[in-house]
């Protein structure tokens, strides 16, 4: 089959990062199915129903790394290569089973896949690092509904639009309620909320759900937000280090989009 005659939706991907905002790097995953076309999605496995949106372009953060991984039995002979390694270099996971693309420097270029006779290209731009911490939280139970306020600076040179906050993921915890297992999957739970912190500036953000619980909080974490930096949509969980945190890359794909 040549480069003309590729089949779509032969390379399915979910992206998973955190980025650091100096120094060492951290990673952004990628899993590939097949060997051609890149997609977008919230899991490897399509049988977990998850919806795949196809893609010929990634945008990540300076300070992080996506590692693409394929599960063919003869992925020891597909290659993946930089055009421009100053800008994202590539290195192969050992035995065949992948890559590491490195964000080098801010910029754009494409990486070229081959196998077989089989080709295809993912273009690569590398974003301006993802700055953006959480100074402050707060939670309180008034009239039967939990109010979380989070404060978050935004330490880059673009505007970072939050869209929604996943007050699921802060944990908040009651008295008298047991902490919930290592194991133990905490469900999303995502109120839509659009708030646009300009560059350099800090700003608050509250949420609100209806509670039954009425005693007092015991412990709470920062929660995970849906935002949107340099046009394209990431989640991720922001708290008050210098790293974000279990950040997810959604592409084009709106908070709203996601959640129909």
């Amino acid at each position: 089959m040549t480069a003309k005659k590729i089949l779509p939706a032969l390379l399915s991907a979910s992206l998973m990062l955190s980025c650091v905002h100096a120094g060492a790097y951290s990673q952004l995953t990628a899993y590939a199915k097949d060997n051609i076309t890149f997609c977008t999605g919230a899991a490897y496995d399509k049988n977990f129903g998850i919806k795949t949106e196809k893609i010929n372009n990634i945008k990540i953060p300076k300070g992080c790394t996506c590692s693409i991984y394929s599960p063919d039995a003869d992925s020891a002979n597909d290659t993946l290569t930089s055009a421009n390694t100053k800008i994202a270099d590539v290195y192969a996971l050992h035995q065949g089973m992948g890559w590491v693309i490195q964000a080098q420097k801010t910029g754009k270029t494409t990486l070229n896949y081959k196998k077989g006779s089989d080709t295809g290209k993912l273009h690569v731009e590398i974003l301006p690092a993802l700055k953006l911490t959480a100074t402050k939280k707060s939670a309180k139970v008034s009239n039967g509904r939990l109010h979380l306020t989070v404060k978050y600076k935004n330490n880059t040179k673009s505007d970072i639009v939050i869209e929604g906050v996943d007050i699921g993921q802060s944990q908040v915890l009651f008295e008298g309620e047991k902490e919930p297992s290592k194991d133990e999957v905490i469900p999303s739970r995502w109120i839509v909320k659009r708030v646009t912190i300009p560059a350099g500036k800090t700003k608050s953000i509250t949420v609100s759900e209806s509670v039954s619980q009425t005693g007092k909080i015991k412990k709470f974490d920062y929660p995970s937000v849906y935002l949107n930096y340099h046009n394209v949509y990431f989640s991720a969980h922001i708290n008050s280090k210098k790293t974000v945190e279990g950040v997810r890359y959604h592409g084009t794909a709106s908070l709203e989009a996601v959640k129909k």
